[in-house]
C-alpha cells in the first residue's frame, strides 16, 4: 500500500477544518393529530361553556286510546344541563439574540424554527388531553389550582364496556363537573368487544362512523378478518393484474353501518394511560371548543434575548356522551399493556 510523502499535512492533523452539518434538520417526531382534526371547531365564549341534552321516552308499545276519551297528559321531562371546563395550555419559547444571528446549519431563525415545534406540539398535547380521562376543574384563584377540561374518555359513561373493577366517570350534574373513570383490569382487544361497543352506542342513538386506537390496536383490529364471520380481504389490484394480499382492514361494515378505523400514533407516544382504551366516535357530536384559538404572544424584551408564546384557550365539547363508546381496559401498547 502506498505512502503519504514525508510530512504530508493531512485531514488528520488539521485542526479546525468545518465538519458537514446536512442543512436540513428531520424531525421524525409525527405531528399528526386526527382526533381534533376530525371533530372540528366551535366558538365559546366562556371559560365554562354549557348546552343541554335530552333523550326520548321509551316507545310506548301500549299507545292507543278509546273514541271519544279526554285526554290526561304526560309529564314534561326537562332538558339536562351540562358542561365542561377550559383550559390554558401554551408553550414557551426563549432564544439568546447571539443564537439567533450566529451562521447556523440548517435553519436560517433559530426562533422560526422553535416557533413552528413548539406550535405542533401544542396540538399534540391538546390531542391527548382531548381524549383522556382527565376530569374537568373550576380551578381556584391565584394559580392554586388551574382550571381542566374534561377528557373524552372522562365523559363517556353510557356506553362504556370495562374491564374488571373497572367504573364509570361521567358528568357528575351534583357538581358540575366530569369525573374521571376508574381503570379497570386491561385485557386483550377482541371483536366480541368491538361489536358490543357498537350496538350500545347505536341503542342509545349514536352513529359511530369513526373507530380510534393505537397503533397496537390497530393491529388486533386487522386480525379480525380471520374471525369466520368477516369475508376474505383478497383481491386482484386492476391496473398491474397482479393478486393482493390484503393484511390490514381499515373500514368495518358493521351491523350498524360502515365506520373507518382511524390509527392515532399520539395515543402510543402519550403512554398506557391513554393506548388503553379504543373509542367508537359519531364525530359530528364532538368539537374542540375555542375560547382563544392558539395564537403568538410577544412578552416584553427583559434581557438579551427574544420571547415567544403560543397560547390557547379550549374545552372538549361532548353535545352527548352516550352518542359516543369506549372499549376501556384494553392492552394498547403490546399485548401485555
Amino acid at each position: 500500500m502506498a505512502s503519504p510523502i514525508v510530512n504530508t499535512y493531512e485531514t488528520y492533523d488539521a485542526r479546525g477544518n468545518r465538519e458537514e452539518l446536512a442543512d436540513i434538520i428531520s424531525m421524525i417526531t409525527p405531528e399528526e393529530t386526527p382526533f381534533i382534526s376530525a371533530i372540528g371547531d366551535r366558538k365559546v365564549d366562556s371559560v365554562h361553556p354549557e348546552w343541554q341534552t335530552d333523550t326520548l321516552a321509551t316507545p310506548d308499545t301500549t299507545n292507543n286510546r278509546p273514541e271519544g276519551s279526554d285526554w290526561t297528559y304526560q309529564a314534561i321531562t326537562p332538558t339536562t344541563r351540562v358542561g365542561n371546563y377550559t383550559q390554558i395550555s401554551d408553550k414557551r419559547i426563549i432564544i439568546s439574540a447571539t443564537q439567533e444571528v450566529v451562521n447556523k446549519a440548517g435553519r436560517r431563525s433559530e426562533l422560526a424554527r422553535e416557533t413552528r415545534k413548539k406550535g405542533v406540539e401544542l396540538r399534540t398535547d391538546q390531542e391527548v388531553i382531548a381524549l383522556s380521562n382527565q376530569a374537568s376543574s373550576a380551578g381556584s384563584g391565584d394559580g392554586a389550582t388551574n382550571r381542566t377540561t374534561g377528557g373524552l374518555r372522562a365523559w363517556i359513561a353510557t356506553n362504556d364496556d370495562l374491564g374488571a373493577t373497572g367504573a364509570s366517570g361521567g358528568f357528575n350534574s351534583g357538581t358540575g363537573v366530569v369525573d374521571a373513570a376508574t381503570n379497570g383490569n386491561q385485557r386483550a382487544f377482541t371483536k366480541t368487544i368491538m361489536d358490543t361497543v357498537i350496538a350500545s352506542t347505536y341503542t342509545a342513538g349514536g352513529n359511530v362512523n369513526m373507530i380510534m386506537g393505537s397503533p397496537y390496536v390497530k393491529r388486533v383490529f386487522s386480525t379480525f378478518m380471520s374471525d369466520s364471520n368477516v369475508a376474505t380481504q383478497r383481491y386482484v389490484t386492476p391496473k398491474s393484474g397482479q393478486t393482493k394480499i390484503v393484511g390490514a382492514a381499515d373500514t368495518y361494515e358493521s351491523d350498524f353501518g360502515e365506520m373507518s378505523f382511524v390509527v392515532n400514533r399520539q395515543m402510543a407516544r402519550a403512554g398506557a394511560a391513554i393506548a388503553r382504551n379504543v373509542f367508537f366516535l359519531d364525530t359530528e357530536k364532538l368539537a374542540r371548543g375555542n375560547l382563544r384559538p392558539i395564537q403568538l404572544e410577544t412578552p416584553a424584551k427583559t434581557g438579551d434575548a427574544t420571547k415567544r408564546v403560543l397560547v390557547t384557550e379550549w374545552t372538549l365539547i361532548v353535545d352527548n356522551e352516550a352518542s359516543q363508546g369506549v372499549a376501556a381496559d384494553i392492552y394498547g401498547l403490546t399485548a401485555s399493556s
